[in-house]
Parts: C-alpha cells; sequence; structure tokens
C-alpha cells in the first residue's frame, strides 16, 4: 500500500502548468479569459503535454496551481481530487519542515512560499466580497505561529475535512480519513486523531486503508490502557490474513492486550501464534534484527504469563497439549529467569528441573539441572542445593545411563559434575568430622571415590586423594588407607602436601600395629610399614620436625609484645604436620586466641578457642577458655552491628547461648538479638529466639503456641528428632481436651522419630502410643510391627519374639474389626514365630535310640505344626501357602530323616534288610501326607494363586513324584528333507 502519496501528484500539476499559453500571473479562470475560452471550453479543451525540461518547482508552486484548478472545477469529483491534491502538498510541507528536511530534487525540496501566502493572494485578487470574508477567514485559521514556519497541521486538517465534506466517493473519503488521522496525529491531537481512524474503519471496513488504520487504533487503545478495545482491533488485523504486515505485531499486542486484563491463557494463544510464525525465519540468525528481538522478547512474555499461571507445570501441559516445539526448551529457561528476577529462587529451580523431568535424556539437560542448583544457590538454599548436586551426579555420573548414552557432551558439563562430587565429599566429610563415628566417614569415602574415579584428572586429583585417604583412616580402614595415602605421596609428584601423606600412612600402619595382630600379621604390616618409611625418607628428606622451635620463638615474641608475630608463629606451630605434643598445641592455640582477641579480630579469636577447647585441658581452665569464646563471639556480633549488618549481628548474638549455654553473656547476647528481630519487624525470626527462653521460664505466654509451630519448622528443616519433642508436647497439652489430636500427635511423634534413625527413641514413642491408644486396631498392629523391626534392627530378640506375639494378640482381639492390614500382620507374626520350631525340627537328627530321637523330633514337630495351622487359619494367601509348604516339608523330611536314620549296632546283613524295611513302612505314610498337603497347595492355582511357596511345592512334588511332576519338554532336531 502506497502512503503518503503527495510528490507525484505535485509534480504533474505543476507540468501541467508549465505547458500553458496564457499568461503567466494570475488564476486558471484569468488565463482563460484572456485567451477568449470559458470554463467550459477549458473543460473539453484537449490539453497535450510536451516532454520538455522543468524548471525547478516547489511545494509552493504546484499548492498555487492546483487551488486555482480546484476554483475552476464545479463537478464535484474533479474539485475533490484537487482538493486531496493540495492536503497532501500541504501535509508533506509541514512534514519536510518538522522534520528539518533538506533535498535538492525538485519536489523534495524545502517549500518557500505556503498555503497561507497562496490563500492572501487570492484574497488580494478575487472582486468577490463574500469569497474575500470566507478567504481572510480562512487564512486566519491558518496563519503561522512563527515567522519560520509557513505552514502548519491545520491547514491539511481543514483541507482534508474540506475533501470529506465535498465527496462521497468511498476510496477518496477512506483516503482522507486516514491522512486527517495522521495530520491530527502530527499535530499532537490524538483524541482526533483516534476519531478519524474510528470513522474510517466503521465505514470503510475494507477499504485499502483500513488494515493499517485498524492496527494504529489498536495501538492508540492500548497505549490509553483501554485493553479490551485495542484487542478487538488487533484481532480484526489478524482476522485480515497472515500475509499482512502487520500480522505478527498485531499477534504481540493482541497477546499483551489479553495479559493486560489477565485472561492469561487467551494471551499464551496469541503469543504462541506468533512464536510460531517467527520460529525457522533466517532473520532470527541475526540478533539486531526485529525479528530476533520480537521472537526473544514474546518468549519472555509467554514465560510471564505462565508464571501468572501454574508456572513450570503450566509450560508442560501446554506442550503435552499442544505438541513440541524446537523452541520448547528456550520457555523453561525463560521461566527460570523471570522467576530469578522476581527473587523466586525455588519457582525458578522448579522451572528447570521440570524440563529435565520432561526430558532427561536431552543434551540440555545437564545445562538445565546447573540452573536448578544455580537457583538454589543464588536464593541461599544450602538444604536444596545439596541434594540438587546428588541429583545430578546420579543422572549424569559415571554410574548413569546418561553418561553411557551421551559421550559426545561428557566435556560440556564433566567439571561441574566433578565439582558437585567434590562438593558433597566435602559436606559429607565435615558431617562425619562432627559426629566424630568412624562409621559416616564412609559416606565421604564414596563421593571421594566416584570424583577419583571420573575421568579426566584434575589438577588437584592429589589433594583430593589425600582427603579421601584421610576419611578411610577416619573411617577405621587403615588398609585401604595406607594404600590411598601412599598413592597420594608417590603418584602426584606435584602435589605439595605428598610428604604429609606420606606420613600419614605411617600413622595409619601404626593403628594397625596397635590393633594388636597375631604374630605373623604383625611382623608383615610392621616390614610394610618400614619399607613405606623409608620410601617417606628418600622421597621426602626435608619434611620437618621443629615444633618445639616454634614454640620458643612464639615465647620469645610474646616477651617483645610482637603480638601479631607470635600469633603467626603459634599458627605454624598448630598447623604442622605431623601435629605437635599436646602440651605444645594447647601452647599454640592458646597463643593464637588471646593474640586474636587482644588485637581486635574476634572471629578468628573464636576459631582459635574452639581448637583450644578440643584438647585436654583442667575444669578450671576450660571454663575460663569457653567464657573466651563466648566473649569472642559477642564481640562479632557487636562489630556487625556497628557495620549496620544487623541480620548478621543478631544470628551471631544468638549463636553465643548456642555455642556456650553457660556463659555468662549469654542473657545479653540473646537479649540483643531478640530486640534487634524486632526492631527489624522480623517476629517470626525472633520465635526462636524466644522460644529458647520458654525452656528456661515455663511460665511464659507462648508456650501453648509455639509446639505446633515448632514441629512443623523442624520437619521442614529435617530436625526431625526436635520435631518428634514438639509433637510430643502437642499429645501431652492435648491429651484431655482432644484425644484424636493428641492421638496423631504422638503418633507423628514417633514417625519423626523413624525418620531421624533414632531407633531406642523410636521404640519408646510406639511403646508410649500402644499403652496410651489400644485402638483403633491398625494403628495398633502398625505399632506393634513397627516395634518388631525396630528391636530386629537393634539386635533385641527378646523384645521382637515378644511384639510378633502381640501383633497375633491384637488381630485375635480385633475380631470383625480387623482389616486386610491387622490380618495380614499377624499372618506375617505367626509365620515368623513358627520358624524357630521349623528349623529346630530339621536340627534334630534321627539317632539311636530310635524312639527317644524321633520322640523329641516329633514333638517339636507337633508345635510346629499348630504354628503353622494357625498361620494358614488366619487366611492370608501368600502366608496360608507358605503355612501349607512348610508343613508338607515336614512330612517330607520326616520321612527322609527316618529312611536315614542310624541303624542299631550289631545287625547282619538279613537283619539289617529287615529293619530298613520297617523303616521304609513307617516312613511312607509321612510321605504320603505330604505328597497330599503339597498337591493341595498346588492345586491352588486353579484360584490364581501362584507364589513362591506353591513353586517350591511344585518342586518337592518333583522330586517325591518325578514321573508326575518332574516331566520336561523334550525338543529334538529335524531334517526337513523327503526321501
Amino acid at each position: 500500500m502506497t502512503r503518503f502519496r503527495l510528490h507525484g501528484l505535485a509534480a504533474a500539476m505543476i507540468a501541467l502548468g508549465g505547458c500553458a499559453s496564457a499568461p503567466q500571473n494570475g488564476t486558471l479562470e484569468q488565463q482563460a479569459r484572456f485567451g477568449g475560452t470559458t470554463l467550459a471550453d477549458l473543460e473539453s479543451t484537449d490539453i497535450i503535454i510536451e516532454e520538455q525540461q522543468l524548471e525547478s518547482a516547489s511545494t509552493q508552486d504546484a499548492l498555487n496551481s492546483y487551488r486555482q484548478a480546484a476554483e475552476l472545477f464545479d463537478d464535484p469529483e474533479r474539485r475533490a481530487k484537487t482538493l486531496r491534491r493540495m492536503a497532501d502538498l500541504a501535509l508533506t510541507s509541514a512534514t519536510e519542515q518538522e522534520m528539518g528536511s533538506e533535498d535538492d530534487s525538485d519536489l523534495e525540496q524545502k517549500v518557500d512560499k505556503v498555503v497561507y501566502d497562496n490563500t492572501m493572494e487570492q484574497v488580494n485578487t478575487t472582486p468577490d466580497n463574500e469569497r474575500k470574508m470566507a478567504l481572510l477567514d480562512l487564512a486566519g485559521t491558518m496563519a503561522p505561529s512563527l515567522a519560520d514556519h509557513d505552514v502548519d497541521y491545520d491547514t491539511a486538517i481543514s483541507l482534508y475535512q474540506e475533501l470529506l465534506n465535498s465527496t462521497d466517493d468511498p476510496g477518496q473519503r477512506a483516503e482522507a480519513y486516514y491522512l486527517l488521522s495522521k495530520a491530527y496525529a502530527m499535530d499532537g491531537n490524538l483524541e482526533q486523531a483516534q476519531a478519524s481512524l474510528d470513522a474510517l474503519v466503521s465505514q470503510y471496513p475494507n477499504s485499502e486503508w483500513a488494515l493499517e488504520s485498524q492496527f494504529r487504533r489498536g495501538e492508540m487503545l492500548f497505549s490509553d490502557g483501554d485493553y479490551e478495545y485495542a484487542e478487538q482491533a488487533y484481532a480484526d488485523v489478524i482476522k485480515r490474513g497472515t500475509d499482512n504486515e502487520f500480522y505478527n505485531q498485531a499477534l504481540y499486542k493482541r497477546g499483551w492486550s489479553h495479559y493486560k486484563l489477565g485472561d492469561y491463557e487467551l494471551a499464551q494463544g496469541s503469543f504462541f501464534t506468533l512464536l510460531d510464525n517467527l520460529n525457522g525465519s533466517s532473520e532470527l540468525a541475526d540478533d539486531t534484527s526485529m525479528e530476533n528481538k520480537l521472537f526473544t522478547d514474546t518468549q519472555r512474555v509467554v514465560s510471564l504469563a505462565f508464571s501468572n499461571l501454574d508456572g513450570p507445570d503450566s509450560v508442560r501441559n501446554w506442550f503435552a497439549r499442544n505438541g513440541n516445539r524446537d523452541y520448547e526448551p528456550a520457555i523453561y529457561r525463560s521461566l527460570g529467569q523471570v522467576y530469578l528476577g522476581q527473587e523466586r529462587f525455588r519457582d525458578a529451580a522448579e522451572a528447570f528441573d521440570m524440563f529435565v523431568q520432561v526430558y532427561p535424556d536431552s543434551t540440555l539437560a545437564p545445562e538445565f539441572s546447573s540452573l536448578q542448583i544455580e537457583a538454589y544457590q543464588k536464593g541461599g538454599f544450602p538444604t536444596l542445593v545439596l541434594p540438587a548436586k546428588e541429583k545430578f551426579i546420579q543422572h549424569y555420573g559415571i554410574n548413569s545411563d546418561y553418561w553411557g548414552r551421551h559421550p559426545d557432551i561428557r566435556e560440556q558439563y564433566v567439571s561441574l559434575l566433578k565439582g558437585h562430587i567434590l562438593d558433597l565429599a566435602e559436606y559429607h566429610h565435615v558431617l562425619a568430622q562432627q559426629s566424630g563415628k568412624p562409621a559416616d566417614y564412609r559416606e565421604p569415602a564414596r563421593w571421594y571415590q566416584e570424583y577419583l574415579n571420573t575421568p579426566p584428572a584434575s589438577e588437584d586429583q592429589g589433594k583430593v586423594n589425600h582427603r579421601y585417604a584421610e576419611v578411610l583412616y577416619a573411617a577405621e580402614d587403615y588398609a585401604t588407607a595406607i594404600s590411598e595415602f601412599e598413592r597420594t605421596a608417590y603418584q602426584y609428584p606435584d602435589y605439595e602436601k605428598g610428604g604429609d601423606a606420606a606420613f600419614n600412612a605411617l600413622v595409619a600402619y601404626q593403628k594397625i600395629l596397635d590393633g594388636n595382630p597375631d604374630a605373623e600379621q604383625e611382623n608383615a604390616w610392621r616390614k610394610k610399614k618400614i619399607a613405606s618409611a623409608q620410601q617417606y625418607g628418600q622421597r621426602f628428606p626435608a619434611h620437618p620436625e621443629v615444633p618445639n622451635v616454634l614454640h620458643d620463638t612464639a615465647e620469645d615474641q610474646l616477651a617483645l609484645g610482637d603480638v601479631e608475630g607470635a600469633v603467626k608463629t603459634a599458627g605454624i606451630l598448630v598447623n604442622r604436620q605431623p601435629p605437635p605434643s599436646a602440651e605444645l598445641m594447647r601452647y599454640g592455640w592458646a597463643t593464637i586466641a588471646n593474640g586474636e582477641f587482644d588485637l581486635g579480630r574476634f572471629k578468628v579469636a573464636e576459631m582459635a578457642y574452639g581448637k583450644l577447647l578440643d584438647m585436654q585441658m583442667s575444669p578450671e581452665q576450660r571454663s575460663l577458655y569457653r567464657e573466651k569464646l563466648a566473649v569472642s563471639i559477642y564481640r562479632q556480633a557487636e562489630q556487625q552491628q556497628e557495620q549496620g549488618n544487623l541480620d548478621i549481628a543478631a544470628a551471631t548474638f544468638l549463636r553465643v547461648g548456642q555455642t556456650v549455654p553457660e556463659a555468662a553473656v549469654r542473657k545479653n547476647a540473646e537479649f540483643d538479638a531478640a530486640t534487634l528481630f524486632i526492631n527489624q519487624g522480623r517476629s517470626t525470626a525472633a520465635i526462636p529466639v524466644l522460644e529458647a527462653f520458654r525452656e528456661r521460664y515455663p511460665d511464659d505466654p507462648l508456650t501453648d503456641t509455639i509446639p505446633d509451630k515448632l514441629a512443623i519448622a523442624y520437619e521442614k528443616e529435617g530436625n526431625y528428632t526436635a520435631a518428634a519433642g514438639e509433637l510430643q508436647l502437642i499429645a501431652a497439652n492435648y491429651k484431655s481436651d482432644d484425644p484424636e489430636l493428641s492421638r496423631q500427635a504422638l503418633w507423628k511423634a514417633a514417625e519423626m522419630q523413624d525418620r531421624a534413625e533414632q531407633p531406642q527413641a523410636s521404640i519408646a514413642l510406639y511403646q508410649q502410643y500402644l499403652q496410651e491408644w489400644p485402638q483403633p486396631y491398625d494403628f495398633r498392629s502398625e505399632a506393634q510391627f513397627r516395634l518388631v523391626e525396630l528391636n530386629r534392627k537393634t539386635g533385641n530378640s527378646e523384645r521382637e519374639t515378644y511384639w510378633l506375639q502381640q501383633l497375633v494378640t491384637s488381630y485375635r482381639e480385633a475380631g470383625n474389626e480387623a482389616n486386610d492390614r491387622v490380618a495380614w500382620l499377624a499372618a506375617y507374626a505367626s509365620f515368623t514365630l513358627a520358624e524357630p520350631n521349623f528349623q529346630e525340627f530339621k536340627r534334630i537328627s534321627l539317632s539311636q535310640p530310635l524312639k527317644t530321637s524321633l520322640a523329641a523330633k516329633t514333638d517339636v514337630m507337633k508345635k510346629a505344626l499348630a504354628d503353622y495351622q494357625a498361620v494358614a487359619d488366619i487366611g492370608v494367601a501368600e502366608y496360608a501357602t507358605a503355612a501349607n509348604y512348610k508343613i508338607g516339608e515336614m512330612y517330607r523330611v520326616l520321612a527322609r530323616d527316618l529312611i536315614a536314620s542310624e541303624r542299631p549296632k550289631g545287625l547282619d546283613e538279613l537283619e539289617l534288610e529287615e529293619y530298613t524295611m520297617l523303616l521304609e513302612d513307617k516312613a511312607f505314610p509321612y510321605e504320603d501326607q505330604a505328597i497330599d498337603i503339597l498337591i493341595a497347595n498346588t492345586n491352588l492355582v486353579t484360584d490364581d494363586i501362584y507364589d513362591q511357596w506353591v513353586k517350591k511345592s511344585f518342586g518337592a512334588l518333583a522330586e517325591l513324584i518325578p514321573g508326575r511332576y518332574a516331566k520336561f519338554e523334550q525338543v529334538e532336531s529335524y531334517v526337513d528333507i523327503i526321501y
């Protein structure tokens, strides 16, 4: 579509004027009179335009010609066309002046004279007074406000309005409305500009100007915040077809209109249509192209819309409904970035993780998993970062299917992978150090080993190998630790602590020797230690042993008052490998702690006092240093408060009581922390502080409301033991007022101890539950079952047996109230209780005298039969088949053992044969009984019951009746030859 077509028409009119033979001055009417012609003659005259070189003509010349022509034409259509040309020229003149345009071409040069001058000329030449007044009125409306501006937009506006009033032609009127709107807009009258566009699209919706006008309407309405009507305007543009030049922008702005109205799902329809339309466009390769910017921003606003719906679930569901797109990863990424920008770090992490859940095998999966971890890190969620890193390792590590399937992209993420492995190793290493339990060091050892096994080898491979050896040593796996210490010392020549590792290996050797091995082993280990020591001496001859010298140096520095120097020397002393004696270590850490305190470096002083307190000392010294430790923490808090770091200050104040509960300064510290929280309006953060006071002041008003809040908080933090304690308080507090709440709280407390992996605490709580709440039976049986498992785990077989018996008792007492679970647990318990008698039955051999041993064996058999019959009576198929099998097995074993029993001494061959026949006669009925029972068990197959016990019954029958139950298909090869 051509817009604002001005100069071509003006040039044509100027050319027409240049070909006339009449005088060059005056109106066309005057020129006509001069030549003896009339208006009618002029209208019927054929004008021949000869090709010639035109003189430079201005926009003013064109305006003069058109105005003169307009005076002559009585025909409305021809007069309307002339007025339209004049309005175009007037608008062009104003536009050129506003834009500061300068051009040397005929029709692009600056207009020297404007409509105002032309109008005044007409005033001076017309003899008609009525017309003169009209022209003066028109000139008044067009008078320029500045001397340098000869025409303004009012001229164009009035001419376009005149054109609208003088023609009924739909095309001319539509174009006039369009140009009138532009003139209004450039003149700053946006209201009238929109009104002109409104008139155009309502009166001439199918004109060539309607498409752009409808889009411009949408823009104006959107700018005014009228999103509902803006959406309708954009929708009309979109409806006109995908090949129109405003289609993409209309989709974009229609989506935004829906978004502004809160219709996010409708907005997605427009946005995704736009993305699909742009996707694959060659212009997207250019980051500076409008298409690229529109594509990128549309992804962003799509993500904004998803964030206002159900976030990543909405993304997954949308693509599931509408099909995959190759830009789908960008949507997940963009949504995560939106959340990050909003500081919704958990949501961002979930958005990134959702992509991995949907596309776990994608080559982009490691990138999104890394983005999830980064989101947690940015949000300050350490308890979520580590599980996410472990998940990363499980998904992409050397033991994963992903590692095997994607060797081509390992290089892209292996450094991150190894970093995560190392983070987990170090984290579990710290936990193990805190607990001090050898078994806890197996976990960091596992991660260190995976790090070392993950290719390629890293620059810090020696350092990590050293740590791996150290945790093995801490786990008391001294033999493996020796191997790793020596690997660290002798296979990493550039590792700076190779000497320390070699010495550590010697310490581990000594540990084995201190374990009192037998003489042969002791000699072997001692030889290995000697060889290792010789290798150590040859490889690291300069490894220093100077702890006593360092002690004396620190003493001299203190005598001179050089506290800084003494602290540094003491630091070297306490960090020596191997460590100095305990006495020297106490001296070194005491020097560091006291020196750093005097120098005002309280954080370092705290660390040093902590190290010092890990050592042996008299009670008086320990009390003194613990108080200094507390004061060093308190001083750190004061420093942070002075620097305006109030959050850190409050946390540090609280750490005083956490570190040294008996410290005299604790009360001041916790009071200061609570004051800071309250002053900041952080009531949630103040609750833990006040809860500490609750323990010391049981009459505090918060006592009744705190337990339920803390129970939830502790559970979220993973502190299940603490959560259990709070739940116990709830159970005790509500036992009278709300028994059901009390029961549920006590049960939940026991479950919390389960999750805390505190079996003794769990046992106590389940026993308490059973004592207080014998019903309902399903919870009663579950509690008894947990006690069976817990006592089995802790090795208390007596209590395990007791609770198995109680499970059976509960089933019997429940009667008709026993549900399937109660019955199953009773069957399980009965079957487990029967097993010892079964094993005892199998253990008793039939020896001479046979009567005595057979009586003993059958007595036990009767007990076992009764036990298994009790199992079968409960009616749980799984255990009924097991019991039947066991019963049949006992009869089979009895028959077998009779035949294989010890023979009496002194029987001749005939007597021995007769004795054997008697045994067989006695055994066969048992065998037949076994067969009957086992067949009955196998017949359960017809009831769709086929478990391991039915299968075993078939196996036993195959031995007892091979002709019937030990038949196997025999497949023979054949030759397909016709003889």
